[in-house]
């Protein structure tokens, strides 16, 4: 799959205005600029710091260590594609493919833990494709003997995002992640593993971001698995 990466981007709106306004003030025009120069300074030094929130629950009952093969379903990402671009000074930014993008970052991920059988992305829309049904449906209606069954693996991850973007700000942008997931073993429904995070920082995009968290949380996960 071919990932859709955002860049830096340093000719975004509110920069360029910022500019041309500079080019064309004068006299008491000079004064309203520096003004708002140290009111968009003020939002730098209050936004650019990274804040970060993550949590990872594991339930080490007897299903944990039992759980062989895993599946990752499309995240839902329904609440930040009906919001939209919001916002001009600072605009929220919504990736398109959030929900894909995710999907692909927890399948590669897992499957560096080496514990889990993991599907591919591939692989799980092909057998989704097959039963005739679509991927969103199977996923929001959470038919655990229809996922078994077509999927034929003992866990599947489900995922939600609330944010998965970027904010323009106006001298800089930032890469915003907040997304949840749970890994359910559809064999008895007991969630073996969950996950929250929470992150935003600067000079990256929401990506780079999520594939960072995830990452880190999975190495957590590995270790748990060895207990």
């Amino acid at each position: 799959m071919e990932i859709h990466k955002r860049q830096i981007n340093p000719n975004s709106v509110p920069n360029i205005m910022v500019i041309n306004l500079a080019k064309r003030a004068s006299g008491k025009q000079w004064i309203c600029l520096l003004w708002i120069l140290n009111l968009l300074s003020l939002l730098h030094c209050t936004g650019c710091s990274t804040t970060s929130k993550s949590t990872l629950n594991v339930n080490l009952d007897d299903s944990f260590h039992q759980v062989k093969t895993v599946a990752v379903l499309r995240f839902d990402d329904k609440a930040i594609q009906q919001e939209g671009v919001q916002g001009f000074v600072v605009q929220s930014i919504p990736n398109p493919d959030a929900g894909e993008i995710l999907a692909e970052i927890f399948t590669n991920e897992l499957s560096r833990i080496y514990t889990y059988s993991i599907l591919t992305r591939a692989e799980v829309k092909d057998r989704i494709r097959a039963s005739g049904v679509k991927e969103r449906t199977l996923a929001s209606q959470k038919d655990f003997a229809a996922l078994q069954k077509t999927l034929k693996v003992d866990a599947i991850v489900f995922g939600k995002i609330d944010a998965f973007g970027i904010k323009n700000m106006p001298i800089y942008e930032r890469g915003i992640a907040a997304f949840s997931a749970e890994c359910i073993d559809i064999r008895n429904g007991n969630v073996v593993w969950s996950i929250e995070v929470n992150r935003g920082e600067p000079y990256k995009n929401e990506i780079a971001v999520a594939k960072e968290m995830t990452r880190k949380l999975m190495e957590q996960l590995k270790d748990d698995l060895k207990k």
